[in-house]
């Protein structure tokens, strides 16, 4: 989902968070990247799957926002007027398209979203407009949404949507999720389907919790976007709580005792991570879930926690084949059924993953003394953790190349698996 997890030691920058960590920088455009096929310049310290002695690298400045369905990365940034996206190919660096100017009744902020297999680009903002001398104007949201397969200069949005209100738009997994920022209509949620640009409105004061589910709770909130509709929850109470999706499924299918009380976190797309405490079997079970369904992709059984590093999607990362996910310090292959548990026990530190490739390679840091931090990669075929030498790592990883993000020079560097 848009909007992910913290890098490793000098991979990244600030901003806007991706899929293995942050890549973002202010400015304008720089020249154009260099030759795919010679060493880039900025060499790296990366983890021994990449070939530092080929790729590409470009200083173009603003937002580094990963693609993996459509195999570019976009670039969203302004020439202190002017937003728009540059959408770059991952193999070569090379620009495929630009946007557009994106107007906005203020500075727009970007993110991306991923429905069917399709990467969406969306650009929104919100502000006052007809505003006069004497006259107040009026608060608007605005979302410009484009594919991220496209050609040529000035693209148009695909779709262009004006909303009333002060609202924030954010990745729901299989749609756009709008929700008032104001406070004025706390129980109005909106959803975005990025392929038709359809809105769909929920009252969320008439999507009754299921029965068993929790029927004292002061206020339902809606978590995530999936096809069957919004994932609403309950008031959270000690991290758990109710969780269902309208005529779709409820969180009680999940427990033994029936009670119906997990921690549910929307990760990625139309997945979903679950934890709730297994009475019979005496453990912590976490799984992946289909967010449509409630059904169980994946599983493992885990000792009971000391403790999350995340309560949400800011530690997962989602291979770009969706065989393996990576969530704090679990990891799991969807393709098998399986996961890992790297959680803190009575022998082992905890292993706290950010990132995940195709070849079923994890990044991750283990606890040292102080402040201090060890990078490690870990074969997920096997479970094995090993200490790394690099001191970089990925911010996302599809189509054969790493993506990183060279903080003292400001460069993104695309690096290619070694063969």
């Amino acid at each position: 989902m848009a909007t992910a997890a913290a890098g490793l030691l000098a991979a990244c920058g600030g901003g806007t968070d991706t899929a293995f960590g942050d890549g973002s920088a202010e400015g304008t455009a720089g020249p154009a990247p260099a030759p795919a096929g010679d060493a880039p310049r900025t060499q790296l310290s990366v983890p021994d799957l990449y070939d530092t002695s080929r790729g590409w690298e470009s200083d173009l400045r603003g937002t580094q926002l990963p693609l993996p369905h459509s195999k570019a990365v976009a670039v969203f940034g302004s020439d202190g007027e002017r937003f728009r996206f540059t959408v770059l190919d991952v193999t070569s660096g090379e620009v495929v398209w630009k946007s557009s100017k994106i107007e906005g009744p203020d500075s727009p902020d970007p993110l991306t979203v991923a429905v069917d297999g399709r990467d969406y680009l969306v650009a929104t903002a919100s502000g006052v407009v007809d505003e006069g001398v004497t006259t107040k104007g009026r608060e608007i949201t605005t979302i410009d949404i484009f594919t991220a397969r496209g050609s040529g200069n000035g693209v148009e949005p695909v779709h262009h949507l004006e909303l009333e209100g002060n609202r924030v738009v954010t990745d729901g997994g299989a749609g756009l999720l709008v929700e008032y920022d104001d406070g004025a209509k706390d129980d109005v949620v909106l959803t975005v389907d990025p392929a038709t640009g359809a809105t769909k409105e929920y009252d969320l004061s008439e999507l009754e919790p299921p029965e068993g589910a929790c029927t004292i709770c002061s206020t339902t909130e809606a978590v995530a976007v999936t096809s069957q509709g919004p994932l609403l929850t309950t008031a959270r109470k000690d991290r758990r709580a109710h969780y269902w999706v309208p005529r779709a499924w409820y969180s009680g299918d999940l427990t033994p005792s029936g009670n119906g009380e997990v921690f549910v976190a929307a990760v990625e797309e139309d997945l979903l991570v679950a934890n709730w405490y297994d009475e019979v079997k005496g453990r912590e079970s976490w799984a992946v879930l289909d967010s449509a369904t409630g059904k169980i992709v994946a599983e493992v059984g885990c000792e009971p926690s000391r403790g999350m590093g995340g309560s949400d999607a800011g530690g997962s990362s989602l291979s770009a084949q969706r065989r393996y996910l990576v969530f704090d310090y679990l990891a799991f292959d969807l393709q098998q059924g399986t996961g890992h548990c790297f959680e803190e026990t009575d022998r082992d530190k905890p292993v706290y993953l950010t990132g995940v490739t195709d070849d079923g390679v994890a990044f991750g840091v283990a606890p040292g003394g102080t402040y201090a931090e060890t990078p490690v990669a870990v074969n997920l075929s096997t479970g094995q953790v090993s200490e790394s030498e690099h001191s970089a790592v990925p911010f996302s990883d599809y189509a054969g190349f790493g993506l990183f993000w060279d903080e003292e020079s400001e460069v993104m560097v695309g690096y290619p698996h070694a063969e």
